[in-house]
């Protein structure tokens, strides 16, 4: 007796069992290749974007490299200027004091100018830095406006009469003695600073 199924004999269903296996084993592995090739390009995707991100991290290094060699240098630039300021400033000062302190009416400019123009930016830049050095060069401004108040009052009293100009030539001394006292404190502080490393 012969054995058949749906009209076939158990050879040919063994037969057509080991093609569909076989048609099955390739359709899984075409599967399998193209899952595993669309993973690559995910996975080369995410290479691409990890080599993006350690170029952005690497770029954002050299920008905060750059940006801290021009605060240091920012730094260097104001700790000079602000130096150079408080110098001339203590030195056009005691000019100053010695200008006034004769017992004649010293001859005064017309325009009275004490300090640099560009004193107000360094006390500026000396405020980025230190606010003690900022307050004190700030004070003797205020100190030096003063005395400038009083030589201009000063100047216009008569130059024969000691009564009439005597009491504006020692308030003015008395604040650009101040003011000295002042940028003195400032600029010894400054030093300070300036000698410590950034």
């Amino acid at each position: 007796m012969s054995e058949k199924v749906f009209g076939l004999g158990v050879n040919e269903v063994m037969a057509y069992t080991a093609i569909a296996n076989v048609l099955l084993v390739v359709l899984l592995t075409a599967i399998n290749i193209f899952y595993a090739a669309h993973a690559k390009r995910q996975a080369d995707a995410a290479k691409a974007q990890v080599d993006a991100s350690n170029r952005q991290s690497e770029i954002a290094a050299e920008s905060l490299s750059l940006l801290r060699k021009q605060m240091d240098q920012q730094r260097r630039t104001d700790l000079a200027s602000v130096t150079l300021q408080l110098k001339v400033a203590v030195h056009v000062v005691e000019d100053w004091l010695k200008r006034i302190s004769s017992e004649k009416h010293p001859p005064l400019p017309d325009e009275i100018g004490i300090l640099p123009a560009d004193f107000s930016l360094a006390t500026q830049r000396a405020n980025s830095i230190d606010h003690i050095v900022a307050e004190n060069m700030g004070a003797a401004s205020l100190f030096v406006a003063e005395a400038e108040t009083n030589l201009r009052l000063m100047r216009q009293r008569n130059p024969e009469e000691p009564e009439g100009w005597r009491d504006h030539q020692q308030k003015a001394a008395k604040s650009l003695n101040a003011a000295k006292y002042k940028l003195s404190v400032a600029r010894t502080r400054w030093e300070s600073l300036a000698e410590q490393p950034s």
